[in-house]
């Protein structure tokens, strides 16, 4: 794994923080075989229904923590699509964990023993091992006590090859692994931040730095300050409800129509008999992307706001050698009960519109982003 420079803006006491964070298919030919395996997946989607939402987190942004005294460095998912923090320990010597950075609970001064076991299932793997408590260090701001994942176990060629070391989630505590408190309430609680509330930024140009995670509210330059609010259904998932879907103006089909909101997916991904009515009205699209001007429009209307997304925002385009592929980013899969209805409004979706998170209010915001 090449070493990767990361920069903390970090402002005086009870000031936003804000972390740029990196994608984690990086190099050409990462983003292409990522862009295959999104193509595999469409093919694929009649299989399993018993997954868990983070089955779908295929191009989570990463950056920077440190766990530990003195502290251990890691790089980790930042994933509002789970709720617990793991990462893998020193005991661990499958090929999955060599290859990244270990947690070494003997070289920590603040490290105390738990030992509750801990298992995490995901659609490419799972990740089994046991609690430990500890200092976690996130945007230069010290967290005591924080219970996470030591684990032991990583299995699933994904985490092989994966460039980060464990994931950091931030959504609610209700399905967090053990009833574990997600690691940004706990920094909530210090009082240092000025708002129970983070933001995603996304870049939309390939390769461009720029992305940011800021913790405490949002970063006013990288919006056109059209916030709209809307609360969440239930506090699991960053869960809201969608009025309706339209593709050039004409509404499919369906009603009941939930969206989640998640910085671990790359697509546009939903149940798939919503999505099977929204790609009905989409011609096929062009792998040269040189119908992209031509495709239609599909609105996701939300608490009476339109969010209006063109080929070019919902398509994904992928460079190699060269040459630049497309395909559709609306991808319908067979979900679960307790998904049904549901489209994960993944980076296609953030990239284009700003996303606030706010545990403080229950609610979830969007605003265009610049």
């Amino acid at each position: 794994m090449k070493v990767l420079a990361f920069t903390l803006i970090l402002a005086v006491a009870f000031a936003i923080v804000e972390i740029p964070i990196r994608p984690v298919h990086e190099t050409p030919e990462e983003k292409y075989a990522h862009f295959k395996r999104l193509q595999i997946l469409k093919q694929l989607s009649a299989g399993t229904t018993d997954v868990e939402l983070t089955n779908y987190q295929t191009a989570q942004y990463y950056g920077p923590i440190q766990i530990g005294t003195p502290p251990q460095n890691f790089l980790v998912v930042f994933d509002t699509g789970s709720s617990n923090l793991w990462v893998p320990s020193r005991s661990c010597t499958s090929i999955a964990c060599m290859r990244h950075n270990r947690y070494n609970h003997t070289a920590s001064s603040t490290y105390k023993a738990n030992g509750t076991a801990i298992s995490i299932e995901y659609g490419s793997g799972g990740v089994s091992g046991y609690l430990s408590q500890d200092v976690v260090t996130w945007g230069g701001i010290k967290i005591p006590s924080i219970t996470f994942g030591e684990m032991t176990a990583l299995v699933g060629t994904s985490f092989v090859v994966s460039k980060f070391d464990g994931i950091l989630g931030m959504a609610w505590q209700a399905i967090s692994a053990d009833n574990i408190p997600p690691v940004y309430q706990s920094m909530f609680k210090l009082g240092v931040l000025p708002s129970d509330s983070f933001a995603f930024y996304l870049t939309s140009t390939d390769n461009a730095a720029g992305s940011a995670l800021t913790l405490g509210g949002y970063n006013p330059n990288y919006t056109k300050g059209d916030w709209h609010y809307f609360p969440l259904l239930q506090d699991t998932y960053w869960r809201i409800s969608i009025d309706s879907i339209s593709v050039n103006g004409v509404k499919i089909a369906a009603t009941g129509i939930q969206g989640i909101v998640d910085s671990g997916t790359t697509a546009l991904v939903g149940d798939k008999k919503i999505v099977d009515l929204i790609n009905a009205k989409i011609p096929a699209v062009s792998q040269t992307c040189a119908n992209l001007s031509k495709l239609p429009v599909v609105t996701v209307t939300i608490g009476g706001i339109n969010y209006p997304l063109t080929g070019t925002n919902y398509v994904i385009q992928i460079t190699s050698d060269g040459q630049t592929e497309c395909d559709n980013g609306w991808m319908g899969m067979d979900f679960p009960e307790q998904l049904k209805n549901v489209v994960i409004l993944g980076d296609l979706f953030i990239r284009t519109y700003y996303a606030y998170f706010d545990y403080g209010g229950n609610r979830v915001g969007f605003s265009t982003a610049v």
